[in-house]
């Protein structure tokens, strides 16, 4: 296993947050597809040996992404919020005119 794996998934992590913070929610699914591969690779190795200082960048890649995770259904939960509210006016718009 490449010594720079660890650090590579932690910078892409850092990256998704910054497209989190960016609100670039469209990016943020293409990177979490490319995130998964390299997890994927990662951890490919059966016997896998990390040094400390890669465990605790794989700590921070658990963090980072429980707060991506975090932000992307507040997220979702501020578009259905949004979504009930128009058709709240579309269906007082419709009996408005209706009557």
């Amino acid at each position: 296993m490449a010594d720079d794996a660890v650090s590579d998934v932690l910078m892409y992590t850092q990256d998704m947050m910054l497209a989190v913070i960016d609100n670039r929610w469209d990016d943020l699914l293409k990177m979490q597809s490319t995130q998964d591969k390299m997890l994927k690779k990662l951890f490919a190795v059966a016997d896998a040996i990390f040094s400390e200082q890669q465990r605790a960048d794989l700590l921070e890649v658990q963090r980072l992404n429980q707060k991506i995770v975090a932000a992307a259904t507040l997220h979702r939960t501020d578009i259905a919020g949004e979504l009930r509210k128009m058709r709240q006016g579309k269906l007082k718009a419709g009996n408005y005119l209706a009557s």
